[in-house]
């Protein structure tokens, strides 16, 4: 008949296994709800742990609940019971071990490395039933104390350790590495009490023990909740930095964009006027990029293009800036040479470096430049002249049969007189028509079918063949016809969505961009209604787009426009998102239906994990303020895969569809109708006119 002392401690041991128990399995539900929350691989292993370890602690109650109440149990019952228990212990350890891998590195272990795991902790149970011989229900022998508390004690230091060295930053990570490393040093202890104690006491330190091992479980738990916490707090300060880091850098290249270049050019000649010395300012162009961009897509062009950038931040005489101008063209600033010789050989070996083939995938690119070259005192004082003079100098360059090396010579202005020539000509492409309305489909994720479309324009020159907006927009906004040029493409889009009624009984929305001086023209919210009154449609069948640079630039007049739009009934979305300034708090004031993330955030999402975590943020803010997402410039499946697990509601990119012109994006609608799919109800789409 068992003794008081054994009841006693029996007890004691049964209640902080029930306790251990409970708080295992709430916390697996806990750790669950966060990694769908989350999306982080070892909260998922973890709650894994949780679960196998509550599990094996509710075989032991139920062995200690059996043993309190003398119910007589087989010896092949019990040890096959408590083999199963430790068994899953040890497997509940490998999932601990494969969560924090993946929590240091930021990867999950390899598929063999899991197997190996889990069939070890299979043969730990299999070891401890053919080693076991007691039937008692608290573990005292040998054989069992090194099973149960030794071999997990080593583990845990194992586990231990390398979190605590690896994650130096924040206290949720070293409080969950202190938990570990208690648990092991507990077992430690109840190892070292097995091997001296007579079993009276011994018996009291088995059942005893449980209670410190609830302790340290509360404080691995509350560690992992504060590691949650200071990872949120963490991405949204990455992604704040990220924007802030986009207002003044190209987000392709990495080097400052040139409104940052500008800023930075006054303080680079205040420096060379104290310390006599003269600046230069070398713009680089790069020769027929389009037919690049045509021979190795879009993707391919931005692979030669960082290239470029590299090459010129790690040019051989250090510059004092490196900058994206446009497209293809950069600006990179020296102030070490003063003879006109020395900086011919400057832009020659600039040149030389360049061209030097760049691999592109199983391709490769030979490319050539131009440089244009002003310099101060020389050619100006302040960095708008400095920039446009080099300017007029790259594009003499680039007349040449072979891109040369020019330096800015007065006269060389009289060349902008073609800028005078172009007028009559643009002109002329308006009045006869010239200009054509492309469309790009917009699929939405969760229906996947066709919810909109956005407007592009193309020329279609009588001479020169199809044009792209590259080669005449700057024309037109130099020479100030951006406003005949909005409200072409409003009225043709309004048109559109007519026909479109008319045809098909069904329209489908139609992004507009609306260009900064159209968004601050007064007469925008007039010219607007007689669009919709003209062509009898409804406003939210035309959706504007405005940059969010935009929207910022006069954030009270912004808004302000923005509230009458949508008060007429028009959704207004905000186009390039993340590359704007102060994106995140600003993003609650814009009264807003959609945010389209910039291409950028997306070229980069299969290699770039903080890329991705950033996405993710935005989308969750997006999402928490009501306003739905579209990612642009999606070009891959994986891309397409990674924005849907993302959340992103919205898809528009090359991997669907290139823009495409009226009686295409017609025939794409038939499809639609045929397969019975309309368009989304609102607040998917736009609502039917």
């Amino acid at each position: 008949m068992p003794t008081l002392d054994l009841i006693t401690g029996l007890a004691i041991e049964t209640i902080t296994h029930s306790v251990q128990t409970l708080l295992l399995l709430g916390f697996t539900g806990l750790l669950r709800f966060y990694f769908a929350s989350y999306d982080y691989a070892y909260l998922r292993y973890w709650s894994f742990a949780c679960f196998s370890y509550g599990f094996s602690e509710l075989i032991r109650v139920t062995l200690g609940a059996l043993g309190m109440g003398e119910i007589q149990i087989s010896a092949t019952s019990v040890q096959l019971a408590q083999a199963v228990a430790l068994a899953l212990q040890y497997l509940a350890i490998v999932y601990i071990a494969l969560g924090t891998l993946d929590a240091i590195d930021k990867r999950q272990p390899s598929r063999l490395i899991r197997y190996l795991g889990y069939a070890s902790a299979g043969l730990g149970g299999v070891i401890a039933w053919l080693s076991s011989n007691s039937l008692s229900v608290a573990i005292s022998n040998p054989n069992q104390s090194f099973l149960q508390f030794l071999v997990p004690a080593l583990l845990f230091f194992a586990i231990g350790i390398p979190m605590w060295s690896k994650i130096k930053a924040g206290i949720g990570p070293r409080l969950v590495a202190c938990g570990f490393l208690f648990v092991a040093f507990k077992n430690l202890v109840v190892v070292a009490a097995i091997q001296t104690l007579s079993d009276r006491p011994l018996d009291w330190v088995i059942a005893v023990q449980g209670v410190f091992t609830v302790i340290f479980l509360a404080i691995v738990m509350v560690g992992i909740i504060i590691w949650l916490l200071e990872s949120e707090r963490n991405t949204s300060v990455r992604a704040i930095q990220r924007a802030e880091y986009l207002h003044t850098h190209d987000a392709l290249t990495g080097v400052s964009n040139r409104a940052q270049l500008v800023l930075k050019i006054p303080y680079l000649i205040d420096f060379c006027r104290s310390n006599n010395r003269q600046l230069t300012v070398c713009l680089i162009g790069i020769s027929r990029f389009k037919s690049i961009n045509e021979s190795l897509g879009i993707k391919g062009g931005d692979k030669v293009l960082k290239e470029v950038a590299s090459r010129l931040r790690h040019f051989h005489k250090t510059p004092l800036a490196v900058a994206r101008i446009s497209g293809d063209v950069f600006a990179i600033v020296f102030d070490h040479l003063k003879s006109r010789h020395l900086l011919k050989d400057l832009g020659n070996e600039l040149q030389q470096s360049l061209s030097i083939p760049i691999t592109v995938g199983e391709k490769s690119v030979a490319i050539s430049v131009g440089v244009g070259i002003s310099r101060y005192p020389q050619h100006g004082t302040n960095a708008e002249i400095l920039l446009n003079k080099a300017t007029i100098a790259l594009t003499e360059s680039k007349r040449h049969h072979q891109p040369g090396v020019v330096f800015f010579e007065r006269g060389m202005d009289d060349m902008f007189s073609q800028l005078l020539d172009m007028e009559p000509v643009l002109k002329r492409a308006f009045k006869n028509n010239e200009f054509l309305l492309y469309l790009q489909p917009q699929f939405d994720f969760d229906h996947q079918q066709l919810c909109g479309f956005e407007a592009l324009i193309r020329w279609q020159h009588p001479e020169r063949g199809l044009l792209s907006p590259a080669e005449f927009l700057p024309y037109i906004e130099q020479l100030g016809m951006t406003d005949t040029l909005d409200s072409w493409v409003l009225e043709k889009a309004a048109a559109t969505l007519k026909r479109w009624h008319q045809k098909f009984d069904h329209c489908w929305p139609i992004a507009v961009n609306l260009s900064a001086q159209q968004f601050q023209h007064f007469q925008l919210i007039d010219q607007l209604q007689a669009v919709v009154d003209k062509y009898q449609i409804a406003p939210a069948a035309l959706e504007l787009e405005i940059t969010e640079t935009v929207a910022m630039s006069d954030l009270h007049n912004g808004m302000s426009v923005i509230n009458k739009l949508r008060a007429m009934g028009f959704n207004v979305a905000i186009d390039d998102f993340g590359t704007g300034h102060s994106s995140l708090a600003y993003l609650r004031s814009l009264p807003i239906s959609k945010i389209k993330i910039d291409r950028s955030f997306v070229s980069e999402l299969q290699v770039n994990r903080t890329d991705a975590t950033i996405l993710k943020a935005m989308i969750r803010l997006a999402h928490g303020l009501g306003k739905r997402v579209i990612a642009e410039g999606i070009e891959t499946e994986d891309q397409q895969m990674i924005l849907q697990q993302l959340g992103c509601d919205m898809m528009q990119g090359y991997y669907y569809s290139p823009p495409m012109r009226l009686e295409f994006a017609e025939q794409l609608i038939e499809r639609e109708l045929k397969e019975g799919r309309e368009p989304l109800p609102a607040p998917f789409a736009a609502a039917a006119i």
